[in-house]
């Protein structure tokens, strides 16, 4: 009789770093952020597909020093309504990360981060990441390796046959309580850590992310071939 009185459960304040800063050193220098992609710069789209999800609270980029004014006019030219900052990034990526994580708002409970360079990201794949963030922590999206791969061993001097069914190729974003990611990449940046993605990070301090459905859509724009491909995803689409 008295369940009226109960505190209703507090929402999750979700934040969004898009990590901005890449050299674009595969596309012969030209800033792959800024390239066109049916009509939008990369990543225009990237800050687009987080704008257009409903639990995303507030947008945070990471960029290079000479990006951030360029940035900032690209996110209002688009109607990117969220995004709270852009902030400098660092020397490495765990770094950059943590600049991101730490301009979050104080209200943020958890964190997703997401590389610039995938701007084709699925409304699923960032809602089922935040999905499991908030269930159990920290979650990633990843999708299965298709392709045969071989792994080579040192010991035998040779190349072996990898089991593609338990491999899978880590996608962005990457989601995680905040104080548990900020503690994950404080660790890594203090003991001289390199790691490429957040998971790595994470698994450091002995976090264990889930991995949820990733998309062979989610590219991540590299070289010019992979603008072809992402162009061909757009029009199928259309």
């Amino acid at each position: 009789m008295f369940g009226f009185l109960k505190k209703k459960k507090a929402q999750p304040f979700i934040s969004a770093v898009i990590a901005a800063g890449g050299s674009s050193t595969r596309m012969g220098g030209e800033n792959k952020l800024l390239a066109e992609l049916g009509g939008l710069p990369v990543l225009a789209r990237t800050m687009a597909a987080f704008e257009n999800n409903d639990s995303v609270r507030e947008i945070i980029l990471v960029a290079k020093e000479d990006m951030l004014f360029t940035y900032a006019d690209m996110a209002k030219a688009f109607g990117i309504t969220k995004l709270s900052q852009v902030v400098s990034g660092g020397a490495t990526r765990a770094e950059s990360v943590y600049n991101g994580v730490c301009a979050a708002s104080k209200e943020s409970t958890h964190v997703l981060v997401h590389d610039g360079a995938r701007p084709l990201v699925p409304p699923q794949v960032i809602q089922g990441v935040i999905d499991e963030t908030v269930r159990v922590g920290c979650a990633a999206a990843a999708v299965r390796v298709n392709d045969t791969i071989r792994a080579y061993d040192e010991a035998a001097e040779r190349y072996i046959l990898a089991d593609r069914e338990k491999m899978r190729a880590m996608q962005t974003p990457q989601g995680a309580d905040r104080q548990l990611l900020a503690a994950a990449l404080k660790h890594c940046i203090d003991n001289g850590i390199q790691v490429t993605d957040d998971c790595a990070a994470l698994e450091e301090i002995g976090a264990k992310p889930v991995l949820t459905e990733g998309s062979y859509k989610n590219i991540k724009i590299t070289t010019r071939e992979d603008l072809v491909i992402a162009e061909g995803f757009l029009e199928a689409e259309e």
